[in-house]
């Protein structure tokens, strides 16, 4: 089941970037062909009104975030692994006899 939702985290984070980097693509393509943009809202702002690009846009980031947080449980309860590590990393090291 962990590996499942591991898998599930990482795979809706790369989803996210993905779907995050072409919004921004799109948005750097629209831009030049934009007549006028306010300054309150940003040239960001009326760009995603124009393209009807807010779902998308807010869906990745959604994507970026649950898959993040879903990642962090699974490293957080796997601590067996670091606790391993660190006992490695503190443990005595023997010294090699030579004879």
């Amino acid at each position: 089941m962990r590996k499942k939702l591991r898998n599930l985290g990482y795979v809706l984070f790369m989803s996210g970037t993905v779907l995050f980097g072409i919004m921004h693509l799109a948005i750097a393509i629209y831009i030049p062909s934009l007549q006028s943009w306010g300054d309150p809202p940003g040239l960001l702002v009326s760009v995603l009104s124009e393209i009807a690009g807010w779902v998308p846009y807010t869906l990745s980031i959604a994507f970026m975030i649950i898959g993040a947080f879903l990642i962090t449980i699974d490293l957080s309860n796997n601590s067996s692994w670091w606790q391993n590590q660190s006992e490695l990393d503190t443990a005595p090291k023997k010294k090699a006899k030579i004879d």
